[in-house]
């Protein structure tokens, strides 16, 4: 669809000019330009974390990783970020001079893996059973140690870019037994700094609870068998996050983002995708009707779309549902990695305003057979 034919449809479901400009630039598609950073997007990190997972089988997920993480060797306290030593410590490599670590209910029950995605390769996983603790962790890994109010839907994170100071010293260490009399701080700023892939570790940060806090009841599954999926649906969720960035340079805090990611998480447990299962994740089950909440409201974008733009998301997102099925049903059963990795970058590429028109089944089948043509040349 053209911009004309975009504004035409948004016309169509929302009264307010400045509603309609709000969502043109929302639904503005940024997984356009696919790319590889063939050389950046080596996972250098994966052999370090390994290690940890091997370490934490002996001494346990959390206590292997506060030795090398150190925003783990601080607490989650208000104002614990502007101290000195916490500076010191995230910013400069410095040992931890605080007695105190992060306080943790159930810290045994924490694991620590590598995942192998058959898209992605393998992502370091670290899974919380204590939803407090789950709190805990990301405002220590995600927030600088400061208390955040965490949505309730909220039951995974994908971190992208912690400091890892253990790899820091190890790459120091390395360099010193090459180089004795060498100056650290200029090898640092000139041929580390500038390579944030040499420092900066990604990791997936998962909650046990139930998958947007839909009980098993609602989905009509055993409670074993609904928290076994809704695992499997985060995890493959947050993995069609790294996915993105991956493939086309980005993230955001987008529907588009996260139709793409449900969409990953659900086929995977179920082969195909469920349209009732994603409506009641983000809370469109009984649409037009939104169940206040649910996890639509989390997306609202950077600027926060108005109420009558967040109305006008409500069909959109709706409307991307019906399509995104019939788009599925007309493909059938997935068949392969290349099949499925096919389909989602045909929902990624075909943008949410042409996905939620009359045309977009169409250009979603379009898409997806000019992957299906090029993956078979």
């Amino acid at each position: 669809m053209d911009e004309t034919e975009k504004y035409v449809f948004l016309k169509e479901i929302v009264n307010e000019e400045n509603a309609i400009e709000e969502l043109l630039l929302y639904s503005k598609n940024k997984f356009n330009l696919e790319h590889t950073n063939s050389v950046q997007w080596k996972e250098t990190y994966i052999d370090t974390w390994a290690v940890y997972c091997e370490e934490a089988h002996e001494i346990g997920a959390f206590n292997t990783l506060k030795k090398y993480l150190v925003q783990l060797q601080f607490p989650v306290e208000k104002g614990i970020s502007k101290t000195e030593d916490y500076i010191n410590s995230t910013l400069r490599g410095r040992d931890n001079q605080s007695l105190e670590g992060l306080q943790l209910n159930q810290p045994e029950l924490i694991k620590l893996n590598l995942y192998e995605n058959d898209m992605i390769g393998q992502v370091p996983v670290l899974i919380i059973p204590n939803d407090d603790d789950f709190d805990t962790l990301i405002c220590a890994l995600t927030n600088k140690n400061e208390p955040q109010e965490l949505p309730k839907s909220m039951g995974a994170s994908f971190i992208n870019g912690i400091n890892n100071w253990d790899r820091i010293h190890r790459l120091k260490l390395n360099w010193l037994k090459t180089t004795p009399n060498g100056n650290w701080s200029e090898e640092f700023k000139k041929h580390i700094l500038p390579k944030p892939y040499l420092y900066k570790d990604k990791l997936i940060v998962l909650s046990t609870k139930p998958y947007s806090g839909i009980s098993n009841d609602v989905i009509g599954v055993s409670k074993s068998e609904w928290m076994s999926s809704s695992l499997m649906i985060r995890l493959e969720h947050e993995c069609a996050h790294v996915f993105t960035l991956k493939n086309y340079g980005c993230i955001a805090n987008n529907m588009h983002d996260e139709i793409i990611a449900d969409y990953t998480g659900i086929t995977k447990v179920l082969g195909h995708f469920n349209k009732d299962w994603f409506l009641h994740f983000v809370g469109l089950e009984n649409y037009p009707n939104y169940r206040k909440g649910a996890r639509l409201e989390n997306y609202k974008g950077q600027n926060e779309l108005s109420d009558e733009a967040f109305q006008g998301l409500k069909t959109i997102v709706k409307n991307v549902a019906d399509s995104i099925l019939e788009f599925d049903n007309a493909l059938g059963k997935i068949r392969s990695s290349n099949d499925r990795s096919n389909r989602i970058k045909s929902i990624c590429e075909v943008d949410l305003l042409t996905m939620a028109s009359s045309k977009g089944t169409q250009k979603l089948t379009e898409t997806y057979n000019r992957k299906k043509l090029a993956t078979a040349l």
